[in-house]
């Protein structure tokens, strides 16, 4: 037992060493696996976190769900998406980390677009 505690709490402090402390993510970008040094700007905030690996909500410091959805055919305005990172991997886009909070707090985005805010036009010479 005094072992094990040591291993959780090398500090004795046992009241901090939550599960959440031991499971907390690892959201990495590619390019930061590459490039150590640029985790600091590309890698998501590491933050406590419930799951395990054989639970429905799986979850691990670099594993778990790319996504989640949950959806009733035709009953698509009442559905919700939750995605770690958000829903562009560039780091200069606007939408880089954009729902990742609400991923954290569990928070659902509707599944369906909202209004549209931006618009890209192809055109052929």
């Amino acid at each position: 037992m005094d072992d094990a505690a040591r291993e959780v709490a090398p500090d004795g402090n046992l009241g901090g060493a939550t599960w959440g402390a031991q499971n907390a993510s690892r959201i990495q970008h590619p390019l930061a696996k590459a490039i150590p040094a640029l985790s600091r700007w590309l890698d998501m905030p590491s933050v406590p976190q419930s799951g395990d690996s054989n639970l429905p909500h799986v979850a691990g410091p670099a594993f778990g769900q790319s996504e989640r959805m949950v959806v009733s055919p035709g009953r698509e305005d009442h559905g919700w998406l939750s995605m770690p990172g958000g829903q562009s991997g560039h780091p200069m886009s606007p939408f880089y980390g954009a729902g990742h909070q609400d991923w954290v707090e569990g928070k659902p985005t509707p599944l369906l677009a909202g209004p549209v805010i931006h618009r890209i036009t192809a055109h052929r010479d």
